[in-house]
This record gives structure tokens, C-alpha cells and sequence, in this order.
């Protein structure tokens, strides 16, 4: 039995499998079970094999950054999340998995590309190593994001994945996306998720993966 309450459990099954993460299983067996957005973990793993930077936009508790500092190839990864009531977990994430103090990790409590910092995002990663992997879900925010990011999406090797909670936003960000020269494809959720849906009260959600050659 799992049990009730936050502690650290040790993931069997999905993407963060042979992690320990810091869950309560009333909200988060998805992420124990490996359903938790399982739709997108075949092409995050192969995009982790070979990315050599993360950024992690809406790090939540820091499952995706922990992940990431695990893959082989990692040698710089950003994390960045507004809700200051996060961090507590996301700190112990790091520690249930030996990763406090890595030196490969920078944390952001405020978006560090703000909308009148011309230049900020061409600074930021200009010293990230490619190919990037970039996340994307601040639920709502996402077409801003990239926006912000500016000319760095054509400049660089990226490889994103952004999450969309709107058919109008997914539009906007996938045609921002095309026109920066990405080979873009959605991920719709799984048809078995009429049976098992996930455990948050939103009404449209699916993925953009983002790839371009360099």
C-alpha cells in the first residue's frame, strides 16, 4: 500500500523510473503509476539522450529537472517556477535523488525574460550547450514564453515541448513555432484516458513537440 500523506517513494514504472520523488498519492499516483502525461515520454527520453542543456519552464515540484540531471549528456539545466509554495518540495526532490547542490543547476522564482529585456533571452542561452531541451507549461502563458524567447528559437538547436490548455492557444504557439522553422506535430492525449484521466480539473489539454535541425 502506498499510504497517505507527501513522503519520498521510489518510482517503478514511466518516465521517472528509478526515481524518488517526494508524493501524495491522493493527487499524484499518476506520477508513481507512469501515466502521469505518458503521451509525451517516448519522445521526451529520446530527446534526453541527446540534449545537452534543459530549460524547465513551470518546474512544479521539479520531477522534469530532476529527470533531467540524470540524463548522461546534461551539463546545464534552468528551472524556473512562480509559486513560491513549490520550492520546499521541488528542494527535496533534489535531495531524495543526491542532486543538492549540483552545480549544473540554476533556479528562477520570476520568468528572467522580461517583456521590455531586449537582448535577455539571446544572453540567457548563449551559454547553454545544444541541442536545448525546452519545456513549456505555465498553464496559459506559453505563446509569451515564446514570444519572449524571440529570435533565440531560430539561432539555436532547440527541441520543445509545450503544453497547451487551449485550441485557440495551441494554434497560436504552434504557428509561432512553424514560422521560427520547427517541424512541429501534436501529442493528443491517449484514448485510454477516457477510463483514467488525470488528476486536474482541466477541460483542454494536449502537446506540441518542436524539433528543428542545425
Amino acid at each position: 500500500m502506498l499510504g497517505t500523506g507527501r513522503s519520498g517513494r521510489c518510482i517503478p514504472l514511466g518516465l521517472y523510473s528509478g526515481l524518488t520523488l517526494s508524493l501524495d498519492p491522493s493527487c499524484e499516483m499518476g506520477l508513481w503509476l507512469g501515466t502521469y502525461e505518458a503521451e509525451t515520454t517516448p519522445w521526451l527520453r529520446r530527446a534526453g539522450s541527446t540534449a545537452r542543456s534543459l530549460v524547465d519552464v513551470g518546474a512544479g515540484y521539479g520531477e522534469l529537472t530532476v529527470w533531467g540531471l540524470k540524463q548522461p549528456r546534461m551539463e546545464r539545466v534552468l528551472a524556473y517556477d512562480p509559486k513560491p509554495e513549490r520550492w520546499s518540495v521541488f528542494r527535496e526532490n533534489l535531495a531524495l535523488n543526491g542532486l543538492t547542490g549540483d552545480s549544473r543547476l540554476a533556479t528562477f522564482e520570476e520568468w528572467f525574460l522580461g517583456a521590455d529585456d531586449s537582448g535577455a533571452a539571446e544572453q540567457l542561452f548563449a551559454t547553454l550547450p545544444e541541442p536545448i531541451l525546452v519545456k513549456i507549461d505555465v498553464d496559459g502563458g506559453e505563446e509569451m514564453i515564446l514570444q519572449r524567447m524571440g529570435g533565440v528559437l531560430a539561432a539555436k538547436r532547440m527541441l520543445l515541448l509545450v503544453e497547451t490548455h487551449s485550441r485557440a492557444l495551441d494554434a497560436a504557439c504552434h504557428d509561432l513555432l512553424v514560422a521560427a522553422g520547427y517541424d512541429v506535430r501534436r501529442l493528443t492525449p491517449a484514448w485510454w484516458r477516457r477510463l483514467l484521466r488525470e488528476q486536474r480539473p482541466i477541460g483542454f489539454n494536449q502537446w506540441l513537440v518542436a524539433e528543428v535541425q542545425r
